[in-house]
Order: structure tokens, then sequence, then C-alpha cells
């Protein structure tokens, strides 16, 4: 790939709407960090999937919208 070539394809991936900086600084990091950001982000996912179903089991329908 040219150095032309490699610069459209980081133009159009920016207008896409692709960060690209972001990649950069994840893939700066360790692989260990990247697994510890994950773990920590699904452990966040989880707690709130556990938050809206205890939400959810607690709201009873109104007998008006309950067929």
């Amino acid at each position: 790939m040219t150095k032309e070539q490699r610069q459209q394809a980081l133009d159009e991936a920016r207008k896409a709407g692709i960060d690209l900086d972001l990649l950069d600084l994840n893939l700066s990091l360790s692989v260990a960090e990247r697994w510890r950001q994950h773990d920590e982000a699904l452990a966040l996912v989880e707690k709130l999937e556990a938050a809206r179903k205890s939400r959810d089991d607690a709201v009873q329908p109104s007998p008006a919208t309950h067929r």
C-alpha cells in the first residue's frame, strides 16, 4: 500500500465515523490492560442488567393496561 493509499484509507475511516485516536490509544495498552478494561465494562453491564431486571420485576401492570 502506498503512502497515498494509506492516507486515503485513513481519511475514509474518519469520514465513516471511526475514532482512530481511540483505536491508537487502545492498541498502545498491553493485552492485560485491555482485558482488565473489558472485564470492568462487562461487570458494569451485568450490574446494569441486574438493576433493570430488578426494576422490571417490581413493576406490576395496571389493570387498564393488562388485558
